[in-house]
């Protein structure tokens, strides 16, 4: 969030004038910085939104007061209105969003003529496709791929890490794609004989030499040669 402290701003603000305190005294206090600096950072934002609607100052104040009062939902309590409405969209459209991702790479899988439950199963075993050779009732060989949505972060790498030889996304934040981040992806995929799939237009921009990354439009193609095969090449 802008013009918020870092955790590490927060920290040091807290040991300025108590450098000895207890380590619990020191969390409750960046803990109460934190909620100072958000609280801060909601007034002021609510500030600028009603400044551009040029109402009465009268005005002003009452529904900045509206929009700032705590309120109750259920067993929760949220500091404002703002913040339960942010809380409960995210909560709510976050699992849709990487439903709609996975919807979106099983399309994918069966544009190249691939059968669910025959070619492939969907969240099976920890991981969101597997993709089997050269059936799901006569495995020989069978690859595990994780999707992801438009964010890489740490629980792509980590998703790949553990439950996924390929990587599906639609990363579009192209400075996560950092070099340090691209030799761990490179890395695993080389172990597994996956590729990382993510759009074109963010794989035309990464500035790194890449060899397991692909456009995610190719990937029904290529988990077809492996359906058909044992082997992407």
């Amino acid at each position: 969030m802008p013009n918020i402290p870092s955790a590490e701003d927060i920290f040091r603000e807290a040991l300025k004038f108590t450098p000895d305190l207890d380590v619990n005294t020191l969390h409750r206090k960046t803990f109460e910085l934190m909620i100072q600096y958000r609280s801060e950072y909601y007034e002021r934002r609510v500030d600028e939104v009603l400044a551009e609607l040029d109402l009465p100052r009268e005005v002003h104040q009452r529904v900045k007061g509206k929009l700032l009062k705590p309120i109750v939902v259920g067993d929760k309590e949220y500091s404002n209105f703002i913040e339960e409405v942010s809380r409960r969209v995210s909560q709510a459209f976050q699992p849709i969003s990487g439903y709609l991702a996975e919807l979106c790479a099983e399309r994918e899988l069966e544009k190249a003529g691939l059968v669910k439950d025959l070619h492939f199963t969907r969240r099976k075993e920890r991981t969101d496709f597997i993709i089997y050779y050269p059936t799901v009732y006569s495995p020989i060989a069978r690859h595990r791929v994780e999707v992801k949505n438009v964010s890489l972060r740490e629980r792509a790498v980590r998703g790949l890490a553990f439950d996924g030889d390929s990587l599906f996304g639609f990363f579009n934040q192209l400075r996560e794609f950092t070099e340090s981040n691209i030799k761990v992806l490179e890395g695993q995929c080389a172990k597994t004989g996956g590729y990382c799939y993510i759009p074109p237009n963010t794989l035309s921009q990464i500035p790194y030499t890449t060899t397991r990354f692909r456009p995610n439009t190719q990937f029904g193609k290529d988990m077809a040669k492996f359906a058909k095969t044992g082997l992407i090449p």
